[in-house]
């Protein structure tokens, strides 16, 4: 089954000289919308229950449709190969952009697992923190228990995670080795594993390296429109020690990206 989510939201280009203006007011509209969303996020996140259960699953939906407003706001067109089974699982896909959770929480509601340094990102930390997302810092054990303890709370609330075990982006011309922390949750939770291939229609949508965040996305809120592509692969059970789990998913990923 292939689905598109959420619709083109992109202006028609006009003619070719004024493609620079247009490309001008593409950059402050979208950028005055993150502020407004934002400010609004703020505000809904507000609203959230106190109990820890019904906190985790708000939050997730709140992360879920934070996710498609901006996907919308910024014509990130969302194309899906395969489906997710029902909730609780973990997403485990390869990582190549900032925009690969934002992408993929447009399709379901959960939380996701983070680097720390993504806290303090003007504007997009305290969002970050607002909605849920468990920031690890991988230089100090203890804050990676500290967060696999947080998501495995969430699934035994019901809410899916979202992880990268990558641990780092790259320029999709290669997928690093999976860190194993994850797998070994997902067998303790006793819920599925659901590897995930993301794409981009342009090279450019990377981010890696010594790319910095905000030179970077204002090149990307210049464009019209913008296509990924995310083909979700057959869930994996148990079977195995977290190491053979990491391997097994990696090995459906690199062979969902040769398709």
């Amino acid at each position: 089954m292939t689905t598109t989510a959420p619709l083109d939201a992109a202006r028609r280009p006009g003619a070719a000289s004024d493609w620079p203006w247009t490309e001008a007011l593409s950059v402050v509209s979208r950028v005055s919308g993150v502020m407004g969303l934002a400010l609004d996020t703020v505000f809904r996140a507000s609203l959230l229950p106190e109990l820890p259960a019904s906190r985790d699953r708000e939050r997730a939906r709140l992360l879920h449709a934070i996710a498609g407003e901006l996907c919308a706001m910024h014509a990130l067109r969302v194309r899906v190969t395969g489906a997710l089974p029902a909730p609780p699982f973990v997403i485990v896909a390869n990582h190549v952009s900032y925009l690969d959770p934002i992408a993929l929480a447009s399709l379901t509601p959960c939380t996701a697992i983070a680097k720390q340094e993504i806290g303090g990102w003007p504007i997009v930390g305290e969002r970050a923190r607002d909605l849920g997302v468990l920031l690890v810092d991988r230089q100090r054990p203890a804050s990676g228990a500290r967060v696999l303890r947080s998501a495995l709370r969430a699934l035994r609330h019901g809410v899916p995670v979202l992880n990268f075990p990558e641990g780092s982006t790259t320029r999709g011309e290669k997928v690093l080795p999976f860190r194993k922390g994850i797998f070994g949750l997902a067998r303790i939770a006793g819920v599925p594993i659901v590897p995930a291939a993301i794409t981009y229609d342009a090279p450019e949508l990377c981010w890696a390296g010594d790319d910095t965040f905000v030179p970077h996305y204002l090149r990307f809120s210049s464009r019209r429109e913008a296509s990924a592509r995310i083909t979700f692969g057959p869930p994996l059970g148990d079977h195995g020690d977290a190491a053979d789990l990491a391997e097994r998913a990696r090995a459906v990923i690199l062979d969902l990206l040769s398709l």
